[in-house]
């Protein structure tokens, strides 16, 4: 009886770890790069509206007048309900900029978003819609930047200062 106790304890833990490190190995931000933060600006292509993270697929523009397909990693749908933001909110044609950490791997054009403005002035950020913060990444990452949330018409906002225009 006794061993049944102990093998059903074991198989428990077992089970726990395994969860913890899924868990771990999906929020550690190991995907993206601290010291690859970009500002990009182009226009939204697609939304996929799903957990466990929104992603927004965006046509970046190039200083030589090329474009990239890129994706950006968001919160939870939750996260962006409760900040106000709706599917329609990104519809595909919307001009958008957008302040984000790419992927170790540049080439597989994915970052997790730290900010976003909307045309209207609107500004998608904080940690309740931000993607992964990657690991490392530094003090404030997907915390609400200053001037965040300014109502429409008292200006566009700017992007972050220290992350430089993608090229």
């Amino acid at each position: 009886m006794r061993n049944k106790s102990l093998s059903r304890k074991s198989g428990c833990l077992l089970m726990l770890s395994l969860c913890m490190s899924t868990a771990w190995a999906h929020h550690g931000g190991g995907t993206f790069d601290p010291n690859k933060c970009f500002a990009f600006k182009g226009t939204v292509r697609q939304v996929a509206w799903a957990n466990p993270h929104a992603w927004l697929y965006v046509q970046v523009l190039k200083p030589a007048g090329t474009s990239e397909l890129w994706g950006f990693e968001f919160g939870t749908v939750g996260g962006l309900s409760r900040a106000g933001f709706r599917p329609s909110d990104f519809a595909i044609g919307t001009k958008v900029s957008i302040t984000a950490y790419a992927n170790r791997d540049v080439a597989k054009h994915t970052a997790s978003v730290t900010r976003l403005i909307l045309p209207d002035g609107r500004d998608v950020a904080g940690a309740a819609v931000a993607g992964t913060a990657p690991a490392g990444a530094p003090p404030g990452a997907g915390a609400p930047p200053p001037g965040a949330g300014l109502p429409p018409g008292a200006g566009p906002p700017q992007l972050n200062t220290h992350c430089p225009d993608y090229k």
